[in-house]
């Protein structure tokens, strides 16, 4: 029965994610990662972490029906969102279930492999980044996004303050999605993994989401997905944070809502890199 509980619960949490998150956040990020990567008709794509298939389902276009898209993640409900609700080029891509740091893929099977937003969350990212010069195939580029700092987000850096806040603990316990936000880090993990021409860009991009009376509640439920302090949750401490939270965080909200829209800058390195 608790495995039954645990799993209703993060198909539940990816659901939100991809209805929340995707509109607001990733369906803007994602084709600032695209530009970078350009997909060519033919290719072999890899998405490493897809989550619930954003960067995969556009790729697939992109790719053509001589192309290969495969999106792979350790979090099954995430694509199991990704197919039973979101069908758009879904019969064309590969789902693999699997970890980061020991890829279930030949040596130098693609062409190309993306990551948004990811790398962070790995155990072992060093051995993630060798995994992926590995599949490609020589002169084959990553191409990796991560968030920058939370100290450089503005109303995500506030919205985590306020959740340690609650929660009484640092905030660097629960802001693993900005846990590594150096782009020099990310530079010198890729070039110790061996890829060469490894460049890093520093780029903003505004958010935005319609749902603002529903923000803090959707955020903490979508973040569910990612974050395992707020997947632990039971309904009733879920339900106290968001009440909490809410209250803190509404002179923020207003002051970024416009025309009932809240908008707000996030803060992203993108790095590629050649095998």
């Amino acid at each position: 029965m608790e495995k039954s509980i645990t799993a209703t619960a993060a198909f539940k949490a990816a659901e939100v994610y991809e209805q929340f998150f995707v509109p607001g956040i990733f369906r803007y990020w994602t084709p600032q990662l695209l530009r970078r990567a350009l997909p060519k008709p033919g290719q072999t794509v890899l998405d490493v972490a897809c989550g619930t298939g954003i960067v995969a389902r556009s790729t697939v276009p992109l790719v053509g029906k001589g192309g290969r898209v495969v999106g792979l993640d350790i979090n099954p409900a995430m694509m199991e969102t990704a197919c039973q609700q979101f069908g758009d080029h879904c019969e064309y891509i590969e789902w693999r279930e699997g970890w980061a740091e020991q890829l279930p893929f030949t040596d130098q099977e693609f062409n190309l492999v993306t990551c948004q937003q990811g790398l962070q969350f790995f155990r072992d990212r060093a051995q993630a980044a060798r995994e992926m010069r590995r599949v490609l195939k020589p002169g084959g580029r990553a191409v990796i996004e991560v968030w920058q700092p939370l100290k450089k987000q503005s109303l995500y850096g506030a919205f985590f303050n306020v959740i340690a806040e609650v929660f009484q603990i640092k905030t660097a316990e629960i802001a693993t999605p900005y846990s590594f936000g150096n782009p020099d880090d990310l530079k010198f993990l890729l070039a110790e993994a061996g890829f060469r021409k490894v460049q890093v860009e520093e780029i903003t991009q505004d958010a935005r989401f319609e749902n603002t009376d529903r923000f803090v509640e959707l955020t903490i439920r979508a973040a569910g997905a990612v974050v395992p302090a707020f997947a632990a949750l039971d309904q009733a401490a879920q339900s106290d944070l968001m009440e909490k939270a809410a209250c803190a965080m509404a002179a923020y909200i207003d002051e970024m809502t416009m025309n009932g829209v809240l908008v707000f800058p996030t803060a992203a390195n993108i790095a590629t890199a050649v095998r």
